[in-house]
């Protein structure tokens, strides 16, 4: 799915003249890396009022798609949020339509996410890339003890708040094995807030293996 870009009026908080002003409301982040680049540095659909030269974002709503992170955001303006349980009404029946028409060979099988304000969205993409780093050290630390490394499923993963990747167990492939192989990697002296939370989670009586790739 390509990003697109819209034409729309544009309204200065300075109650300056509306002016129309060229706005991202789809953005493929795995196809545009600069565009989430742009997202996390605040600049993504930032403009200039040509009238007092404030610079301020696009009170638009946006979809921030990114395929591989299995991450689907539907970013709606700050301005409706009164309107939230109609506009998640519309995500649901846009997400329908996505999901079967545009994305329909991905055979996507996690829900989408609402947020108000590109702000909330940045958000998203920073914890993101918090549990990215921690979950790579995870992975380092999983190869020093001689552990093959196994990768959750993303959407899961974000949904339970468990690292990208898990030390995988030697023998056998039940909750319990990944809890004991999760907490021999802790003890190695790995500080792993993720990776504690997958432990005591795949420890609980009639806990489920976990989705891995």
């Amino acid at each position: 799915m390509k990003s697109i870009k819209n034409e729309g009026a544009a309204c200065c908080p300075n109650h300056c003249e509306p002016f129309d002003a060229e706005y991202w409301s789809l953005v493929s982040a795995d196809q545009d890396p600069d565009l989430k680049t742009a997202v996390l540095g605040g600049e993504l659909n930032l403009v200039r009022c040509p009238e007092c030269g404030t610079f301020f974002h696009h009170d638009g709503d946006l979809i921030y798609f990114d395929a591989p992170a299995e991450l689907l955001v539907f970013v709606f303006s700050e301005k409706d949020r009164k309107k939230e349980p109609e506009l998640l009404a519309r995500m649901q029946k846009d997400y329908g339509i996505i999901k079967n028409t545009l994305l329909k060979q991905l055979n996507m099988d996690y829900p989408p996410i609402s947020v108000f304000g590109l702000e909330a969205l940045k958000n998203i993409l920073q914890e993101e890339e918090k549990n990215g780093f921690e979950s790579e050290a995870i992975a380092a630390a999983a190869a020093v003890q001689g552990f093959s490394v196994a990768r959750l499923k993303p959407s899961y993963a974000r949904q339970h708040h468990f690292p990208l990747y898990v030390p995988a167990p030697a023998q056998g492939q039940s909750a319990n094995d990944y809890a004991v192989t999760a907490v021999k990697v802790l003890q190695s002296g790995l500080a792993s807030p993720l990776l504690r939370h997958f432990a005591d989670k795949m420890s609980e009586d009639g806990a489920e293996a976990p989705a891995v790739l």
